[in-house]
């Protein structure tokens, strides 16, 4: 039977069938940007190039990106590089040339323009929408924090689903995907595998294990006890984690939802627990901390009486009604991309 080819993150497998593909879309096991290979063909395409199969994959940021038709017979990757250069081209002001003789060092990751001069770093995009702003929050009717400038570069700090959070101008915000152009669209294909993680950080941070427990002394206060573990499958830490717990009665209707700030990162290529550093003893007015297990580690390092006051799990109020689903899911999450 004639198999597709797949390579997500630098992993080659084969699907026996396009609603086998499409499974791994709607899981988010699959996205527009990974390559795929037809029954028989030789060529490679883009998840998002394959018309029956991009109604089923999540938002990802070349979605709507209008491939050359001169294109054909390049690499995938190279007509990623083609699009950049289109539309850098377009803007003549930038005046940016891409050679697609020569891959962009991955330790650089940059492009350079006519002069020589040094152009985008991995920790960039280009602005390319019209009229877009920062906002706020990751939700298209939150307040405008600063207008973005089409053409120009702005940092990037993380990814909340949809939304990338940026700094633009000395302001932070978030903006979607689809507005900017990330740097590593412009790289040959082992550059584009190896920095995947660093604009889209939430393929490669999941939650490997979550359990809930309400001790009976807890429950009297109206308190759970979370406990849970993150898993980076990438070679780049991850930062800047916040994490949504969500507590369900038995209608489905949502008891509590908070979002909790994680302190710390997950180091490449492991898991962390998660858990709480409590303020001394008498101190009313330092809040809890949620950390992972390393930073606490290095806590101890310099105090260690702070050992005393390590709790395992993450308290989370429920009250009084009763819950009989709860749930883990990352919101938002940060690669740091390496120095240079």
């Amino acid at each position: 039977m004639s198999r597709w080819m797949v390579n997500v993150r630098g992993q080659s497998f084969s699907a026996g069938s396009m609603d086998e593909l499409k499974g791994l879309a709607k899981k988010g096991e699959l996205g527009g940007g990974d390559i795929v290979q037809p029954p028989g063909a030789s060529e490679w395409l883009y998840a998002v190039e394959i018309p029956e199969l991009k109604s089923s994959l999540r938002p990802d940021p070349l979605d709507g990106m209008d491939l050359p038709d001169a294109s054909a017979g390049m690499s995938p990757l190279v007509k990623g590089a083609v699009a950049g250069v289109m539309v850098l081209a377009s803007v003549g002001m930038w005046g940016y040339a891409l050679s697609l003789r020569n891959a962009i060092p991955t330790e650089q990751l940059q492009i350079h323009d006519a002069e020589g001069a040094k152009g985008m770093s991995y920790k960039e995009v280009l602005i390319t929408a019209d009229g877009a702003s920062l906002k706020a929050e990751a939700n298209p009717s939150a307040p405008d924090v600063q207008p973005l400038v089409k053409n120009e570069r702005a940092e990037l700090l993380g990814k909340r689903g949809g939304w990338y959070k940026l700094r633009f101008q000395g302001k932070e915000g978030y903006a979607p995907v689809d507005s900017v152009l990330p740097a590593y669209y412009m790289a040959d294909e082992r550059t584009k595998l190896d920095f995947d993680p660093i604009y889209n950080p939430d393929k490669y941070l999941y939650v490997g294990n979550a359990s809930w427990t309400m001790p009976v002394e807890k429950a009297k206060k109206g308190l759970s006890d979370m406990a849970a573990s993150l898993q980076n499958d990438s070679k780049f830490p991850m930062t800047d984690i916040k994490i949504v717990a969500t507590l369900k009665d038995a209608a489905g209707n949502v008891v509590t939802e908070k979002e909790i700030t994680v302190e710390g990162e997950v180091p490449p290529n492991r898991s962390d627990m998660i858990g709480t550093l409590m303020p001394a003893r008498g101190d009313k007015t330092t809040p809890p901390r949620i950390m992972f297990t390393n930073t606490f580690e290095k806590v101890v390092a310099t105090d260690p009486a702070a050992a005393e006051r390590w709790l395992d799990v993450v308290e989370v109020e429920v009250g009084t009604e009763q819950t009989s689903e709860a749930s883990v899911v990352i919101a938002e999450v940060r690669a740091v991309p390496p120095e240079g």
